[in-house]
This record gives C-alpha cells, sequence and structure tokens, in this order.
C-alpha cells in the first residue's frame, strides 16, 4: 500500500464533554512517522518521537536541532519490506495529565482518533501507558510482560501498520 495522503491520528481523552488532546500521531506522504506531544504552554518544547524513512529514529524534547536529540538508533526501513514490530513511543497517562497539557481535540483535524474515557485512565499511582507502535501483518506490539491491554486500535490504510494501545503496567511483586 501506497500513502498518497499525510494521515494523522490523534490519542484523546473524553473527559466530561471535553475531547483533550494527549498526543498525536502522523504518517507522513514521505513514508515517515512522528509522535507528537503537544504542549501548547511552553513553546519552546518541541516533545516528539522520529522513525524516518531510512530507519533512523530518535526522540527529541525541545527545539528542532539535533543536538536535543535523544535514544538515537537505526531500526528496519518502514517500507514494504518491513517485517514484526518496531516501537515509536510509549508515553504514562493517567486522569489529571490530559486536562493539564490542556489542548482540546478537533476530531476533524485528524484521520482517525482513538478516543479514550478517562474512566479508563488511573490516578497518579495507577501506571497506565499508551503506546504507539509499527507492526506487519500478523504481529502485535511488543508490551512489557504481563501488561493488561484496556483498549487497542490497529490502523491498516497503509504498511506498515499503526497500532494505538492503552494499556496497564503489572504491579511490582504482582
Amino acid at each position: 500500500m501506497k500513502v498518497n495522503i499525510d494521515k494523522r491520528y490523534a490519542i484523546a481523552v473524553l473527559d466530561g464533554a471535553c475531547l483533550f488532546l494527549f498526543l498525536w500521531v502522523k504518517r507522513s506522504e514521505a513514508g515517515e512517522f512522528f509522535a507528537i506531544l503537544p504542549r501548547p504552554h511552553d513553546t519552546s518544547i518541541n516533545a516528539h518521537a522520529s522513525y524516518h524513512a531510512d530507519g533512523r529514529c530518535h526522540i527529541k524534547s525541545h527545539d528542532m536541532s539535533s543536538h536535543n536529540r535523544i535514544m538515537c538508533r537505526l531500526k528496519q526501513k518502514p517500507d514494504q519490506n518491513f517485517v514484526g514490530t518496531e516501537h515509536l513511543l510509549d508515553q504514562r497517562i493517567d486522569q489529571a495529565g490530559p486536562r493539564a497539557i490542556g489542548k482540546k481535540c478537533d476530531p476533524n483535524a485528524f484521520s482517525e482518533v482513538f478516543e479514550i474515557p478517562v474512566s479508563e485512565l488511573g490516578t497518579k499511582t495507577y501506571n497506565t501507558h499508551v503506546s504507539a507502535d509499527l507492526v506487519s501483518g500478523g504481529h502485535r506490539p511488543i508490551l512489557v510482560p504481563n501488561a493488561r491491554v484496556i483498549r487497542q486500535r490497529e490502523f491498516r490504510d497503509s504498511f506498515p501498520f499503526i497500532v494505538l494501545t492503552l494499556y496497564e503496567m503489572p504491579t511490582l511483586g504482582g
């Protein structure tokens, strides 16, 4: 499958009557993937993970210079030869976080919305996470051992597929 337009997938939390954007994933026409964490109250923060067409991956937290890249890795190219699972981003999420970020989600600005009811999120003592992964057919994201999947959605509109997962981390010692 070829991507003929950019695709944007929101991960949003429904809290009362408000839909808050927590993060979003972009699949570019060039076959690159970006997971972006909006931080509207601090414009110096440019938190995102990048997975480039040549397989280069990194995470950034501030500005666009190459000096702020962390976790740089070379992975397989996200092209027609992609096999298995590659991780894009994993982020802790709780009930207070999306409202504190304060970015309202406009569903019309996205190709799809992975909507999470706030009741499915834990409090600060609860360990819920959301992950974005690239997968090929017959494969699933690789989560931490004994993770409990709360909800998951796979987007198969082009290859490799994007899988968004809300899950609970296992408790220590149990």
